[in-house]
């Protein structure tokens, strides 16, 4: 009984104790790839994979990300490096438009990259990115704006939601555990 009883607060204690991706981060990863940032996209994409989200959101984010930095390639005219997000891409999300173009387009192809011949740029040096260094966002649309205001209230809405949970599941525990120590009460008599 006590067996049962620990395994029980166990798995309850480490449902609690999962961590979770919230909206923002997967926002700030959005905004990572809107802006050419892959490198900081690529780091949340880590964090996400350490925190072992849902496989198949891990995966759309995953081709997102090759869908732009393959797109970033494309533009530079680096088909060879372009190709292979494409190919990635494309062995998950056959039905894209832009994938399915990209892709036909360039597969049988003998691919190069192309080098920019570009002026020197004087040397600037880096700054270290803080943490979470907050930003200015410029928006263009209504439809951006409405995106913004909203991952902050359904980020809100899902803490409530996950306390709540957390509640429930707690109290159900209880009675379920009160349930069995009654009916091996019951038993015994």
């Amino acid at each position: 009984m006590k067996k049962i009883t620990y395994t029980l607060l166990l798995l309850i204690c480490l449902s609690l104790s999962a961590e979770a991706i919230s909206e923002e981060d997967i926002f700030l990863f959005r905004y990572s790839l809107k802006n050419k940032k892959f490198e900081e996209a690529n780091d949340l994409l880590s964090k996400f994979q350490i925190a072992k989200i849902d496989q198949a959101k891990y995966e759309l984010l995953e081709t997102e990300f090759w869908i732009s930095k393959g797109e970033e390639l494309y533009q530079q005219k680096k088909y060879k490096s372009s190709y292979e997000f494409y190919n990635k891409a494309y062995s998950r999300w056959r039905t894209n438009p832009l994938i399915k173009e990209r892709y036909t387009e360039m597969s049988g192809k003998i691919l190069h990259d192309e080098e920019e011949q570009k002026a020197p740029t004087p040397a600037i040096i880096p700054r270290k990115i803080q943490e979470k260094e907050k930003e200015v966002i410029y928006i263009n649309s209504n439809a951006d704006s409405y995106f913004v205001i909203n991952s902050f209230r359904i980020n809100e809405i899902e803490e409530q939601t996950k306390l709540i949970y957390a509640l429930l599941g707690s109290i159900a525990t209880l009675i379920l555990i009160q349930v069995i120590i009654n009916l091996m009460l019951l038993i015994r008599k």
